[in-house]
């Protein structure tokens, strides 16, 4: 099992960090590139066999995910019920249903903003698949297809645990849900195997638990949205969990312009008031949602509603001015890098 853990892992770094009763304690970092991004489980223990196992489950829990839940793969869950639109209802396993009505709840929850049945407007921007466009599509078709993006049309069978999208061409996309819950599973996995102080990192999304060292909780990072190598801000967490979604992720420029993977879903084009957002929540699916949330709501609309919604998150404006919640100085520490 071990062999095959150090075959799946990309990066792996091993440092003594603290001794409590002359007993060494170790902080291993692994990596792997799953979910269309690059995640790392940071832990530290006594124990570095305990260790990488409960990473080896961890990474599989989060393979295990992919294989039900990404649309990209031809052969998933997902996948199926894309291929079935207007067609069936597609039997699927009581997880994929759960989380699929779940996003439909959070759809709800804020007004449409957030919603998986995105996917013939992300395929259409190249964002859902390796197509690379290199002009931006026509806004007759964008049009056109801005009618089968509506969360409200999927149909939901309790009886049978089937999802029928009703429309041709509908097409869910679970990106903006799936890899928040895939950290979730994989925090699960963790804690099973004795694990207490760690933290998983899927792109910027983010589940803390425990401590560094003892009575120091973790230090986790803003990106700068326009240099990938600094940071705005720092937050000191445990227990919490941390979602952005950027306009830097996943990207063209054409003619000079900027054009990302975050759409409005009443226009069919991507959300130009925000560079990035960020939310806290307690657990990564939804912080995740949340990003996604104050990113497109943007940092205007955000202030005015922070106190109603409830929402904890920091927001950087399109003309890169940083708005957050100052709540989020008390409760977490937060500073701003300058």
């Amino acid at each position: 099992m071990l062999k095959l853990f150090s075959a799946l892992l990309i990066l792996f770094v091993l440092l003594t960090v603290r001794s409590q009763a002359q007993q060494p304690v170790y902080e291993v970092t692994t990596s792997k590139y799953l979910l269309g991004t690059k995640i790392d489980i940071t832990a530290v223990h006594g124990d570095i066999d305990s260790m990488k196992k409960a990473m080896y489950y961890a990474f599989r829990e989060i393979e295990r995910i992919q294989g039900v839940m990404s649309v990209q793969i031809d052969t998933t869950e997902a996948s199926r019920i894309n291929q079935n639109a207007g067609i069936a209802p597609v039997k699927v396993s009581g997880e994929l249903y759960a989380i699929i009505s779940r996003a439909i709840d959070y759809s709800g929850k804020y007004d449409g903003i957030f919603d998986i049945t995105i996917g013939p407007i992300s395929e259409l921007w190249g964002f859902s698949s390796d197509k690379k466009i290199t002009e931006v599509p026509d806004s007759n078709i964008i049009r056109s297809l801005i009618d089968l993006v509506n969360y409200k049309l999927i149909v939901l069978n309790p009886g049978d645990s089937s999802v029928f999208l009703p429309e041709k061409g509908m097409r869910i996309d679970l990106g903006g849900i799936a890899k928040g819950y895939a950290v979730d599973r994989a925090v699960m996995i963790m804690r099973k195997y004795g694990l207490n102080n760690f933290f998983i990192n899927a792109g910027g999304d983010i589940f803390v638990s425990g401590t560094k060292t003892e009575g120091q909780k973790w230090s986790i990072g803003i990106k700068d949205p326009r240099d990938q190598n600094k940071l705005i801000g720092e937050f000191k967490l445990s227990g919490l969990a941390v979602g952005t979604s950027g306009d830097y992720e996943r990207f063209v420029i054409i003619d000079g312009k900027r054009y990302h993977h975050i759409f409005d879903v009443h226009t069919g084009y991507p959300v130009m008031i925000s560079q990035s957002g960020t939310a806290l929540a307690n657990t990564t699916e939804e912080a995740v949602v949340l990003s996604k949330v104050v990113f497109i709501t943007g940092a205007e609309e955000y202030l005015k509603t922070k106190n109603e919604t409830g929402i904890e998150g920091v927001i950087v404006s399109e003309d890169g001015k940083i708005v957050y919640d100052e709540r989020i100085v008390q409760m977490y520490d937060f500073k701003l890098i300058k």
